[in-house]
């Protein structure tokens, strides 16, 4: 029996927020640019509002349709992720169509959602949904999730399913993925989709700084070498707001809220977030006093890179424009964002290609490792769901190459299984293929039920700095109090 306490602890890690959004009555709809919606009609969906559809059961009269009822949550928040919740009405609509073909008669039933609500938002309202008993059967989170979930007891461990369904596609999966959604030797979700966070950066602006274009097409090949830190783009950044190539906190932007970015920097400095073998959370005070070092220096006090307004943006509204616009020079961001520039905000390919280079984040050391974080996103199925083996089955041949394909080319993620790198819609990708190899330097958020907490002390230490409240010194000191705090025997203090 799952305590009270870990369920409460749950919902405090899992997210904030408040809303949501529902679409779709009677068909499977998917939220288009504008507020405009596409409907498909693969597959009957009703609206269920989190309300789990209850299975026909056994004693159905012979020749009587069987009924099926299945729910899913998918989420974005761009809209350019809907096949996360297409797929999975296709994979219902192959479900049929086998059934009717062998002779019998079935309806699967997929209710639900496809979301472009903000992540808080949207955890907010998962949140309520699992703490009422009526979550849905199939949900899309991060894959971090799966430690609070877990202790919660609102999610299912998968290892027998996937053992039962091996052979159905993940003996395909790429292998590294499995740890991610893995806590305690346990399976708990299905990769969705993975993806790296490089750096973009303007040629434009780097050739009014004088960089010629060797030497701009060279700089993802001096960051693999260890030729080009993480100091080297403050001061190139710096020059760039000095010449008035950009304005003042301009040189590098960031994302505007808290999220699992945050971390990059220390990794890249060569800080360690977790000892699996303990199961405790790392933190080394001295490699985050030169990240908390770096970003005063890069911060309206002092070189004036970073604006001291960034935290606070809307995303949509504000810095995806500003970007897009060439108004930045350095812009931390996702694979994803490509897409989205694309999709929803005007930029036309062949400007992309004409304005954009992408990079790992560099080594805080000259002669270092670059680095760079995925998030991989995750089917989830419900501990309480009324037909589990069905939603762990749609889950699966949602995860078809094909239909993986459709979603990764469009959304701009990268491939969950191998298949993928050679299959014709991956393959010819430009993006996809220039950006696979960041995966190999890709380090994950812990799976540890406390992370959500590390996590948002390092955001708010970061916004004190950049927002002049906090010096170095007086951030380290704040930091290492609070993780002390707050986290107690969870982490590891390495002085």
């Amino acid at each position: 029996m799952t305590s009270n306490v870990s369920r409460r602890t749950a919902l405090k890690l899992i997210g904030v927020g408040a809303g949501g959004l529902i679409i779709g009555v009677a068909a499977a709809s998917m939220i288009l640019p504008g507020g405009q919606g596409r409907i498909t009609t693969t597959v009957t969906v009703t609206e269920t509002k989190g309300v789990t559809v209850t299975p026909t059961q056994a004693t159905t009269p012979p020749g009587a349709v069987q009924q099926q009822g299945i729910t899913v949550w998918g989420q974005g928040p761009e809209p350019e992720s809907h096949y996360r919740f297409d797929n999975i009405v296709t994979a219902g609509n192959r479900v049929s169509k086998i059934v009717s073909v062998a002779g019998g008669r079935a309806e699967i039933r997929i209710g639900g959602e496809y979301s472009t609500a903000a992540w808080s938002d949207y955890r907010t309202k998962l949140q309520n949904a699992l703490s009422a008993g009526v979550a849905p059967d199939i949900f899309i989170e991060a894959h971090h999730a799966v430690a609070p979930l877990s202790e919660a007891g609102w999610i299912l461990a998968l290892d027998d399913f996937v053992k039962q369904y091996w052979d159905w596609g993940y003996n395909d999966f790429i292998e590294g993925l499995w740890s991610s959604v893995r806590y305690k030797g346990k399976i708990y979700a299905i990769p969705q989709d993975t993806e790296a966070r490089p750096i973009y950066y303007r040629k434009d602006l780097l050739k009014k700084l004088g960089w010629s274009d060797t030497e701009i097409e060279e700089l993802p090949n001096r960051i693999l070498k260890g030729d080009f830190t993480f100091q080297d783009m403050l001061e190139t950044a710096a020059e760039a707001v000095s010449k008035g190539v950009v304005q003042p906190g301009y040189g590098i932007w960031h994302r505007p809220n808290a999220g699992p970015d945050w971390p990059i920097p220390y990794l890249a400095f060569g800080g360690t977030l977790y000892d699996e073998g303990k199961n405790v959370l790392v933190a080394d005070m001295k490699i985050w006093y030169r990240v908390f070092e770096w970003f005063y220096q890069a911060s309206m006090r002092q070189k004036k890179v970073i604006w001291d307004k960034l935290i606070g943006l809307d995303f949509n509204r504000d810095v995806h424009p500003t970007v897009v616009a060439g108004k930045v020079l350095f812009w931390w961001g996702g694979t994803w964002h490509k897409g989205q520039w694309i999709g929803s905000f005007g930029l036309k390919e062949e400007d992309f290609w004409k304005y954009y280079g992408f990079a790992l984040y560099p080594p805080g050391s000259r002669g270092g490792n670059p680095v760079t974080l995925s998030q991989p996103l995750a089917y989830f199925i419900y501990s309480r769901s009324r037909n589990p083996e069905l939603a762990f089955l749609l889950v699966t041949l949602a995860s078809d190459t094909y239909l993986n394909s459709l979603h990764a080319v469009e959304s701009a993620h990268l491939a969950i299984r191998y298949s993928q790198l050679s299959h014709p819609i991956y393959a010819k990708d430009r993006f996809l293929k220039e950006t696979g190899y960041m995966v190999a330097y890709a380090k994950y958020q812990p799976n540890h039920p406390k992370w959500g907490t590390y996590s948002q002390l390092i955001f708010e230490t970061i916004r004190g700095i950049e927002g002049g409240a906090l010096d170095p010194d007086r951030a380290l000191n704040t930091f290492s109090t609070s993780l002390q705090r707050q986290l107690g025997e969870s982490v590891v203090i390495r002085e």
